[in-house]
């Protein structure tokens, strides 16, 4: 009798075994899109605070945005990577140590992003152009800045930073280029289908990259002198 029970006891506890390897497999994708969510969540908080260092660098600077490496050293400021230590932590940039590795791999770190020298976020480079290189754009001498952000008449609907793809060493987006063949170096799927932007105004947005910018149907959030027309 008690060797009865002795298997009627395995087969429940195989069966259980199984039960819970069934709910384990059915879980499994919701937890993973779960955890995606969270981290697709931490990026956007991320760049939140970001576009807002930007916006009190700019109260702070006579309205005037801080500058990617792009152009920086020509005009003998810092990168806003760095010129936005203050704003977010660290009071400033003493070279590389603790602090800055620290800032580097943590805020301004997508967690969807596994790369550590690379950057994650990057600067539209619309707001640092002179005017001959917007002009060059629009096919004239001498085009609009945008190096003030007093000038962006609508902040709410032009991008600021993007997340930047796999292979682009800079810490801007060159989306200019774009209307010139060159190739946009968003990581456009980062977090599955869409990507996180942050806008002037501060707020974030999850697109995807074609309602960002499509050539053909005249959509472009990039350019501070189309956006949101």
């Amino acid at each position: 009798m008690r060797t009865l029970n002795r298997g009627f006891a395995l087969v429940e506890l195989l069966v259980v075994i199984a039960i819970i390897g069934v709910l384990a497999a059915m879980l499994a994708p919701a937890l993973a899109s779960g955890q995606q969510r969270a981290q697709s969540l931490a990026c956007m908080n991320q760049m939140k605070q970001i576009a807002l260092a930007t916006r009190q660098y700019a109260h702070d600077n006579n309205s005037r945005l801080p500058r990617s490496s792009h152009s920086a050293l020509a005009a003998r400021t810092k990168p806003w990577g760095y010129a936005l230590m203050p704003y977010l932590g660290p009071d400033k940039y003493t070279g590389p140590g603790p602090a800055w590795d620290g800032l580097f791999n943590g805020l301004y770190r997508c967690p969807q992003d596994s790369r550590r020298k690379e950057w994650s976020y990057g600067k539209n480079v619309w707001f640092e152009l002179a005017s001959g290189e917007t002009g060059e754009v629009m096919g004239v001498a001498d085009g609009p800045t945008y190096e003030y952000i007093e000038n962006i008449r609508r902040p709410s609907t032009t991008i600021l930073y993007g997340e930047l793809g796999s292979g682009s060493m800079g810490d801007h987006i060159m989306a200019h280029y774009w209307y010139m063949g060159g190739k946009p170096e968003v990581d456009a799927t980062r977090h599955g289908t869409t990507s996180n932007y942050a806008f002037v105004d501060g707020h974030v947005e999850a697109l995807e990259f074609k309602d960002t910018f499509d050539q053909e149907a005249k959509v472009d959030l990039w350019d501070p002198g189309k956006a949101g027309r």
